[in-house]
């Protein structure tokens, strides 16, 4: 709440995190590029503390990395460092199903992008995570989701039959049919462990 007309510093932080976040999960800051504080500050109309303390928040996240404790940078992620990625969003969400409960299915807000097969991606992760009634498995599939949302526009350029692979995964997850669901998820981690030089290609194609 604004006090003497300026905005408390609380709500200035999460105003500035949030932004932040966003950028980076939208792909607006190239992979590798430097992040300056006092510049986001000035686009954002923000002291420096705030912005710093932002990114540090987002450091702990893995949006935001610190070289040798030498300023901040966006990712830029190995084609090893994205396989992995992918292959540990596999595993969380394979002790996410294993999990699930039917009756604790629910709707999850979905994030802004939902009209996206990338944010409807997300979104559909998080509902199964949601059925585990674990806050800790909830947490850990968001930061995948926010870690991979750039990685995951990219694969529209990639990858074939996205609509109708989503399409089968959602259903499968709704009814909880856990075998079934367990192989379409599988053969959903193979392509993109499979296909990441050409996923990682055209994620730093975007900003060439």
């Amino acid at each position: 709440m604004p006090v003497g007309g300026r905005m408390s510093p609380g709500v200035t932080f999460e105003r500035i995190y949030r932004e932040l976040k966003r950028q980076l999960r939208d792909g607006v800051l190239a992979p590798g590029a430097p992040v300056e504080p006092a510049v986001i500050g000035h686009e954002l109309g923000a002291s420096i503390t705030p912005v710093r303390d932002a990114l540090h928040r987002l450091t702990g996240e893995q949006l935001v990395e610190t070289p040798q404790h030498n300023g901040f940078r966006v990712p830029r992620l190995t084609e090893m460092e994205l396989r992995d990625l992918y292959a540990w969003n596999g595993l969380v969400i394979g002790v996410a199903t294993s999990r699930a409960k039917v009756d604790m299915v629910r709707d999850i807000r979905p994030p802004e992008d939902a009209e996206t097969i990338a944010g409807r991606t997300a979104a559909m992760f998080l509902r199964i995570a949601a059925a585990t009634g674990s806050g800790e498995n909830l947490r850990a599939v968001g930061q995948l989701n926010d870690r991979l949302a750039p990685f995951r526009r990219a694969e529209q350029q990639v990858l074939d039959g996205l609509a109708e692979e989503l399409e089968e995964m959602t259903g499968l997850a709704a009814a909880i049919g856990r075998t079934r669901l367990n192989r379409a998820l599988a053969r959903y981690h193979q392509r993109r462990t499979t296909e990441t030089p050409r996923i990682l290609a055209a994620t730093l194609n975007a900003h060439a």
